[in-house]
């Protein structure tokens, strides 16, 4: 009888000690993509809203800068400026070398994005992809 108090005892203690702990806090949501020469290949189509973490892989042979940008419908086109896209990213655009990896985190609302490189001449050969955000 004293051996299933002690271990009734102990299995309340470590359920207390459950509640307390918190799940961990990060993104709601993981988006992967390779970019190339001249693609971008995302590992998903729709993410949910909120935080994100974007996750890039360079497996081409040249540098790439990647950035998120929101437009107004699915796939939609940017303007060229010169040899570039025009657009305002959400968040900080990044500069892959060939071979690295580069991971960053953005607040994304619902809506239509392009991943775009935005190096010259990059979007023009069409190094982009579109996903939504729900």
């Amino acid at each position: 009888m004293k051996g299933r108090i002690v271990f009734v005892a102990a299995a309340l203690a470590m359920l207390g000690a459950a509640s307390h702990v918190r799940a961990a806090t990060g993104p709601t949501a993981v988006l992967r993509a390779d970019v190339a020469e001249w693609s971008v290949i995302p590992s998903v189509g729709v993410v949910r809203a909120g935080e994100t973490r974007i996750v890039v892989r360079n497996i081409g042979y040249q540098p790439h800068q990647l950035m998120i940008v929101r437009v107004p419908t699915f796939a939609a086109q940017l303007t060229l400026r010169g040899s570039r896209a025009l657009a305002k990213p959400v968040g900080s655009a990044v500069t892959l070398e060939p071979g690295t990896t580069v991971s960053f985190t953005v607040n994304l609302k619902s809506g239509s994005y392009l991943l775009v490189d935005n190096l010259p001449w990059h979007y023009w050969h069409g190094t982009s992809a579109a996903f939504s955000v729900r």
